[in-house]
């Protein structure tokens, strides 16, 4: 058995071609093909297509898939317990996420789990809440950031209620305003933020029945904030997405209240490697200090 070559096709599948996974890795695309054949060879199973529009898994490969992240999460939780024994010296933590936590959260928990342990890796992806849920399930992360409550078949903590709040130019007379009638969003331009946990701004625009007149849709945070202090519109937003931002705006409370609940996940506590379950308790204890809770 070939661990390394579980990880180039597992790379490959990831990224899509044969050239950025053998960049990731370090090889060249022909070491690359010649390891990913050598399997197949091995198998006697076609595991990839390979085409102008990059490689794909057969389906006999998307049948194997699952198999393979186990055999290497099974490896690398082997070598992180023999870790442990030995002080926890090195490791690879992978952490599925979304751009607020890793703009307000993910620095300070890493940094302070950094002084206690320096020679621990971390690999995150960024995805939707949906994302990051599967990611967990199949093993390609250790352990992400999710809307909470979350898949009932995953192990999960709640970490922090996050307010949403509206977010207008600080010369937009609403910004004067206590709370805002959320009744008032289809009378005004919306731009809407799609941020990967943005079913809770959906379940609160559904559950007051609001269509709102989505002048943009936008992925990053940054981008909605600076468009809505140029008068280009409004938005819904919660307030750790505010955190750190210094610019001409206002945030208002909702008027009926509206939150997020934001929680930690994966797929089983006794099973996660020694770094990965010593993260976990890092990330819940971070938030219970930074908010006081």
């Amino acid at each position: 058995m070939n661990l390394s070559q579980y990880e180039a096709l597992i790379k490959a599948v990831e990224t899509g071609t044969m050239t950025q996974a053998a960049e990731e890795l370090g090889y060249t695309q022909s070491g690359l093909t010649r390891a990913l054949n050598s399997l197949e060879e091995q198998w006697n199973v076609r595991l990839l297509n390979r085409g102008r529009n990059g490689v794909q898994l057969t389906p006999e490969g998307q049948l194997l898939l699952p198999y393979i992240r186990t055999v290497l999460h099974d490896q690398r939780r082997l070598s992180e317990f023999i870790d442990e024994i030995n002080g926890l010296k090195e490791g690879l933590i992978r952490i599925g996420t979304f751009n607020s936590v890793s703009a307000q959260w993910l620095p300070g928990i890493i940094s302070k789990f950094h002084k206690d342990y320096s020679g621990i890796r971390f690999e995150l992806l960024h995805g939707t809440d949906t994302q990051i849920v599967s990611w967990i399930a199949d093993g390609r992360v250790d352990v992400g950031f999710v809307a909470y409550p979350t898949n009932p078949e995953l192990d999960a903590s709640f970490l922090y209620r996050d307010p949403i709040v509206a977010i207008f130019a600080d010369d937009d007379p609403h910004a004067a305003l206590e709370t805002f009638p959320i009744s008032m969003l289809p009378d005004l331009p919306y731009i809407a933020l799609n941020e990967g946990v943005e079913d809770e701004i959906t379940a609160i625009l559904n559950q007051n029945r609001i269509q709102p007149d989505a002048r943009f849709v936008e992925s990053d945070d940054h981008a909605v904030i600076a468009m809505v202090e140029q008068g280009l519109g409004i938005s819904l937003m919660s307030m750790m997405m505010l955190q750190g931002f210094n610019r001409r705006i206002t945030a208002v409370p909702l008027d009926p209240p509206g939150h997020r609940d934001l929680g930690i996940a994966c797929r089983d506590r006794r099973l996660l490697s020694a770094a990965a379950s010593r993260f976990y308790d890092y990330a819940c204890r971070w938030v219970e200090e930074e908010y006081r809770l």
